[in-house]
């Protein structure tokens, strides 16, 4: 028999959930612990201890994370507005998922979800009871470290965004206050956009760089060698289509935020064709 205590109530039922989804049949007793809370007693041998810790780290994950992530933002890192902290939090879970900071962050475990798992198996022993509560406040420094490390990067990633957005509104302010100077301009993607003319006829470096030169691009902060969106803002067309097979392109992805309702994405076999370019 193993016996787990939870303090939480909704922790409690929330693991049980998951662990008849392991076990179909599974008997369990559930009662009231002046001490501790919720005792939880398993009765079946047939449930393992990787199953137990598989829907520890399902509850941890789902009830405490965020409570962590939020702690540390306002304890460690001194930000005490509360949507300041929500985005905190939402670009540390972003950190958590992403493979560039596994290694950084979980040194030889692939994912959060292993480095969590690889913790509660190495606290909890196989006879003794679990104390849930207990277990994730005071025995997992190392998970605490970790996140200390992921909302400074999750802090930074957001100040990265912020930056960004405010370089796209600036970009767009510009715009709005320009004439447009052509009709069209098509845009077929790659690892640098190749720009075409309505005719058809390509733009070459030469002459992108020569129309760029005559536009004051270092108010946007752009350098003049930047030849994807410079050239865009330097032609400043009323309609641009732009064809390729990525839509997620970030390069494509800034064109869309910056001129929104002028810019029209096709797949790239539609070029140059479409518009019975002549």
């Amino acid at each position: 028999m193993r016996t787990i205590y939870f303090r939480i109530d909704e922790e409690l039922i929330y693991f049980c959930e998951k662990l008849f989804r392991i076990q179909n049949e599974i008997h369990v007793q559930w009662k009231r612990n002046k001490n501790w809370g919720n005792e939880l007693s398993i009765m079946e041998q047939r449930v393992k201890k990787k199953d137990i810790i598989s829907c520890f780290t399902e509850v941890l994950t789902y009830f405490r994370l965020n409570r962590f992530i939020k702690k540390i933002a306002h304890d460690v890192y001194y930000y005490t507005d509360v949507d300041e902290i929500e985005r905190i939090c939402e670009w540390t879970n972003w950190v958590l998922a992403e493979n560039e900071y596994a290694e950084i962050l979980y040194e030889q475990y692939k994912s959060f979800k292993d480095f969590i798992t690889a913790l509660l198996t190495e606290q909890i022993h196989s006879y003794h009871p679990i104390y849930f509560d207990s277990l994730v406040t005071f025995s997992m420094k190392p998970l605490q470290e970790c996140l200390k490390l992921a909302v400074g990067y999750g802090i930074d990633e957001m100040k990265r965004e912020e930056d960004y957005q405010n370089f796209i509104q600036s970009i767009r302010e510009f715009i709005l206050k320009r004439e447009t100077k052509m009709d069209e301009l098509h845009i077929v993607q790659g690892e640098n956009f190749t720009f075409y003319k309505k005719n058809g006829k390509k733009y070459t470096t030469l002459e992108l760089r020569a129309l760029m030169h005559e536009e004051p691009l270092y108010l946007l902060g752009l350098d003049k060698e930047e030849m994807n969106l410079s050239p865009v803002i330097t032609l400043l067309p009323k309609h641009i289509f732009i064809y390729g097979d990525y839509p997620t392109d970030p390069k494509t992805l800034a064109l869309m935020s910056i001129f929104e309702e002028r810019v029209a994405l096709f797949p790239k076999e539609q070029f140059p064709f479409r518009l019975n370019v002549k």
